[in-house]
């Protein structure tokens, strides 16, 4: 079977290398041009692109992939079919219809839930206790096509957004795998998806990374780890930035001001609307990650002083 994939983000990387290994041969990889990164602005080419190149597969990176040259150029690699995994560009006709058994995609939710651009922090944000891969065939819509193949998980209580990402993306490498001999052998199942439990996962904005002490504590641990490692959830010390990273909940309520620091000696712990919240893993601004010990030992923060914008009041 002759394979177009079509990928950018990390996540598609172990199912470019498992179909690669599986003897399945990619026709291109197609993935975002490179793009400015770091402090130089250098041009980055992608981490699928990275991968593709170092084994030897044929890269596209087309700024438009819908555009007429790009799907002249594309039929002529006469695919059987397409593989998507988080590509970053929303595919349309009649690009979809180039390979003979078309385009199928690997989402990281149980479709219908979750469609869209920032499924796995949005999971946790919402204290899933379960999440899944899908794979779906492609439609004209935004990952509304019917479902061939999916897997449920569990969702550990302090698995943040990236140890979950890195997780899905193995068992959703195999999932596709399988799709692809399924559809091979003329045995794959079409699910339409049931539109009326559909849900949206919007694209994380600046307001989703700022924390509020007032909420509970479960509320703040989840948006933690939901924004875990990349971008990171944030508060404020003396004025100054903290990416926080890894939180754990502690038993032990106190009924003082949300962000109030409440422990400095044997743990960063703080106040907030519920239960006390132990700050396990952060960044201060322009400096490297930290574990709360390192950062009490280094900034000396002292019962009593609060977290987030709260100047005005201290």
């Amino acid at each position: 079977m002759r394979i177009v994939f079509f990928g950018t983000a990390p996540f598609g990387i172990p199912t470019l290398k498992l179909l690669q290994q599986k003897g399945l041969e990619i026709v291109a990889v197609v993935t975002n041009p490179p793009r400015p990164q770091g402090r130089g602005l250098k041009p980055t080419p992608s981490p699928v692109e990275l991968v593709a190149r170092e084994n030897g597969i044929i890269v596209l990176s087309p700024e438009n992939p819908n555009g007429r040259d790009f799907i002249e150029k594309l039929s002529s690699f006469k695919p059987d079919c397409g593989v998507l995994v988080a590509y970053g560009v929303i595919l349309k006709e009649p690009l979809l219809n180039i390979p003979r058994y078309g385009f199928i995609n690997l989402h990281p939710s149980l479709l219908p839930h979750y469609r869209g651009a920032a499924p796995i922090p949005r999971q946790l944000m919402d204290g899933c206790t379960e999440s899944g891969v899908t794979v779906i065939r492609m439609d004209k819509g935004v990952d509304s096509g019917d479902i061939l193949n999916q897997i449920r998980v569990e969702v550990y209580p302090e698995e943040t957004a990236g140890e979950l990402e890195t997780r899905l993306s193995l068992l959703g490498a195999d999932l596709v795998y399988k799709t692809l001999i399924e559809i091979k052998e003329g045995r794959v199942k079409n699910q339409p998806q049931n539109e009326s439990f559909a849900t949206v996962a919007p694209k994380l904005t600046a307001a989703d990374r700022d924390i509020d002490w007032q909420k509970s504590a479960q509320e703040i641990h989840n948006r933690i780890r939901a924004l875990s490692p990349e971008p990171g959830a944030i508060t404020y010390f003396r004025s100054n930035r903290l990416i926080i990273l890894r939180s754990r909940i502690l038993s032990e309520k106190r009924n003082i001001k949300p962000g109030t620091i409440v422990y400095s000696a044997s743990g960063l712990v703080v106040a907030t609307g519920t239960e006390l919240l132990e700050l396990v893993s952060l960044k201060p601004a322009g400096k490297k990650v930290l574990t709360g010990r390192d950062f009490i030992n280094g900034y000396r923060p002292q019962v009593g002083e609060r977290l987030g914008r709260y100047d005005e009041e201290i």
